[in-house]
């Protein structure tokens, strides 16, 4: 009969003929690997995950490259019960100018930055004099800077909720330090520059802003890839080893997910791809996969040498028996991880290629290093057997649990069938219920200090996440012309009027401001521009290249209530275009884009599942050759997909972009309990020529490895939930619904639905004959 594996497992024949020579091969290829490690490096952009080619993302790069200030603004929030005092208010002067003097820093924004109209000389002197007054002057030069209409709602807020007065500090980060040095630096300094300053001071400041957000990312990326990768692979060989109580089998069957991982993450890192939360999930993907089939090889192993085969048999008996079953399911895993290639997210696309290359990475580590390690390690083949009678308490408890299980199942398997037929619909039928679901801030470290302040601004200052409408206008007008004047202030007003939106910014601001002291000439507020620092012109005006910004902010919303305020701001700024066909408008930004792209982009991953499942179902039909194996493997693979659905629904979440690919990810690991099965069973019912007899003695043998590897895998995964990454955490929580949705399948609901199957076609054809 031909291979189900292609004939792709004969590597591991090739590699047995010489073995010394195989295992120097994966050393030389592990060095050469290892140089690839210390280039990998975290890519931290929160905007990362929507580059593409869409009309959306390349409007928000123009907009980056034309305003690279516009999101790149580290706040500093500060607060305290006594801040509008004269000698605490003064301190918060000293930190703005020791700020404007940090190491990385442009300039500040604050309520010190504004100033009072110009003078008879056309100078504007600080609406905060040098020398701060006291008693009731004090206080009313703070109730003139709280409701100056260029700092009013935008960087202070008196008496919140515990009796804290706010205030915000906008520092922006030179470009050219943050290219030549890195983010953490000029991060750094911002931070120790706050700490000096307010050191014994009864102020509390924390950092936000997207900087901050990237760099606690970063920070954790790097912390998750060192720390829970190498946490979960001791936990798992624990485990392994408290079963298998031999540490050579231990370390056949761990130093391949090991040597796989290696592998994966050194040539990712010679061809340059930089982590992220998405290639963050590689090693950990790549471990499972490889620990999966390398306990299968040595189960397989284990128990040929136990019936008296030598090394070299048991170990040629493994790669010609496990090795088809263990090519295909590295073919299907990698069909479903190319599936996430539909995206228009090129860092989605990216993860999707290069998890398939380390999944054939996977394959090639076990079908090559499980058969060439045995049969170097184990060297007395009758010691071995000794040793087992001993050892294999644990696995002989195991594989009886299993044949009184397959003894049971053999007398209930149509109620079980029936109950996984209604588990599987009812299920089906809230995962089909899921919708799209993202947050900017579901990608940062949740006890960082950036998540706490802005919550604490969406709660005093509406909100911390910029949205911006970028003006455009042609050459013969200029920002001082009246036409492009009444468009900024339009779009401004529009902003206004939004309920959601606040902190609102823009020339129009200051015009108005002009314009309530009795000063509305377009000369003179270009003028004015002038006379402003350059940072902070640049936040709003881009004169060269004819671009303006309209700023407002919004709270941390879901992509289903930020979409609705984009459409809004979208429908009114087309009805605007109308009345000026000559400039344009465009709603962008952050928020916009993670908003508008989050959903459709969800939606494609969505698809993209489907699709795998599809081809990988049909591709199992192709191997075995059998419509009715390829109809019956579709319920236990799709069993663990829409039980994880609906556990995500029941407990009123939707689908994230961490969720979509832990769905995916969990299908292929799922298809390879399957594909086992399925080829222990092929390989039983032609021995035993019975399918009860075939199904039961599947269940012995193939029953304790599924149990034994899901249960290192979970254990392993488990580690994920320590991550500081939320991301990390809802990857790693359905992965290990998954693998355990799996285990249900595979040897519970599967052999039941084969022997239903059997039962059926067995009556019918008593039926024909009669």
């Amino acid at each position: 009969m031909p291979s189900l594996g292609f004939g792709l497992e004969r590597l591991g024949l090739l590699a047995l003929r010489a073995p010394i020579v195989s295992l120097l091969l994966v050393l030389a290829a592990s060095v050469v690997c290892l140089f690839g490690l210390p280039r990998l490096q975290a890519d931290d952009a929160l905007s990362e995950l929507f580059r593409a080619e869409t009309p959306v993302f390349q409007d928000y790069k123009k907009m980056s490259d034309r305003f690279p200030a516009s999101e790149f603004d580290v706040l500093v929030v500060v607060e305290g019960a006594k801040l509008l005092t004269p000698e605490l208010f003064e301190q918060v002067r000293t930190l703005h100018l020791e700020l404007e003097f940090a190491e990385g820093v442009a300039g500040v924004l604050s309520a010190f930055s504004m100033r009072d109209p110009p003078d008879e000389s056309g100078y504007p002197p600080p609406m905060i004099p040098d020398e701060l007054p006291e008693g009731p002057a004090f206080m009313e030069l703070i109730q003139k800077v709280a409701n100056h209409p260029l700092l009013e709602g935008k960087f202070l807020s008196i008496g919140g909720d515990a009796g804290d007065d706010l205030t915000i500090l906008v520092v922006s980060l030179n470009q050219a330090a943050l290219t030549h040095n890195g983010l953490a630096p000029s991060i750094a300094s911002v931070e120790q520059t706050v700490a000096d300053v307010l050191k014994d001071i009864p102020l509390k400041a924390s950092l936000s802003g997207a900087p901050v957000m990237q760099l606690e990312i970063r920070s954790a990326i790097e912390r998750d890839r060192i720390v829970y990768n190498f946490a979960g692979f001791l936990v798992g060989a624990g485990i392994c080893l408290a079963f298998f109580r031999r540490i050579s089998l231990v370390f056949i069957a761990a130093i391949c997910p090991v040597v796989a991982v290696l592998w994966a993450l050194g040539l990712l890192g010679l061809y340059g791809l930089k982590l992220n939360t998405f290639i963050n999930v590689i090693p950990p993907l790549v471990m499972v996969i490889a620990f999966s089939d390398s306990m299968h090889m040595v189960f397989s192993i284990r128990r040929r040498i136990g019936e008296g085969d030598d090394r070299w048999a048991a170990a040629r008996h493994a790669v010609r028996t496990v090795g088809p079953a263990c090519v295909l399911t590295s073919i299907t895993t990698s069909l479903a991880l190319l599936s996430l290639a539909i995206t228009d997210s090129a860092l989605i696309r990216t993860f999707g290629f290069a998890g398939a290359f380390a999944t054939l990475l996977a394959f090639i580590s076990v079908i090559v290093v499980v058969p060439v390690l045995s049969v170097l390690i184990i060297r007395n083949e009758e010691a071995f057997r000794r040793g087992e009678v001993e050892r294999a308490r644990g696995l002989r408890w195991l594989g009886q649990a299993c044949i009184d299980f397959a003894a049971w199942l053999s007398r209930n398997y149509m109620p079980v069938a029936l109950l996984g037929i209604a588990a599987l619909v009812a299920f089906a039928a809230m995962h089909l219920q899921l919708e799209p679901l993202y947050r900017l801030s579901d990608e940062v470290p949740r006890h960082n200090q950036s998540v706490g302040a802005s919550k604490r601004l969406d709660a005093r200052l509406t909100g911390a996440y910029p949205l911006h409408i970028m003006v455009e206008w042609p050459e013969e007008m200029t920002i001082g012309s009246a036409p492009v004047l009444d468009a900024i202030a339009a779009a401004h007003g529009i902003q206004v009027a939004h309920p959601d939106i606040g902190n609102v910014w823009s020339v129009e601001t200051l015009r108005q401001w002009l314009k309530d002291i009795g000063i509305d000439d377009p000369k003179v507020l270009e003028r004015y521009l002038g006379l402003l620092p350059d940072h902070l012109v640049g936040r709003f005006v881009n004169t060269k290249s004819r671009s303006a910004l309209v700023t407002g902010r919004l709270p941390n919303l879901d992509a289903d209530q930020s979409v609705p305020i984009m459409r809004d701001l979208q429908a009114k700024l087309a009805e605007l275009k109308t009345t000026n066909p000559k400039i344009s408008f465009t709603v962008t930004g952050l928020t916009a884009v993670s908003a508008l792209q989050s959903a459709s982009m969800i939606a494609q991953l969505n698809r993209g599942l489907l699709m795998a499942i599809a081809i990988v179902i049909v591709l199992i039909g192709i191997a075995f050759r059998s419509v009715l194996v390829m109809a019956m493997s579709l319920l236990p693979n799709l069993f663990p997909i829409v039980g994880a659905g609906s556990i995500i629904y029941l407990s009123g979440g939707g689908l994230a972009y961490a969720s979509v690919i832990a769905l995916t990810v969990g299908f292929g690991l799922a298809v390879d309990d399957t594909i086992h099965f399925l080829a222990r069973l092929e390989r039983e019912r032609n021995k035993l020529g019975h399918w009860a007899s075939a199904v039961m003695a599947t269940l012995s043998h193939i029953g304790p490895v599924l149990i034994l590897t899901t249960i290192v895998l979970v254990a392993g995964l488990a580690i994920t939930m320590f991550s500081d990454l939320p991301s990390m955490r809802l990857f790693g929580k359905l992965t290990m619904i998954v693998l355990g949705g799996a285990l249900v399948g595979d040897i519970v609901i599967l052999p039941a639905l084969i022997m239903a199957v059997n039962r059926v076609f067995s009556r019918n054809r008593r039926v024909h004959a009669e």
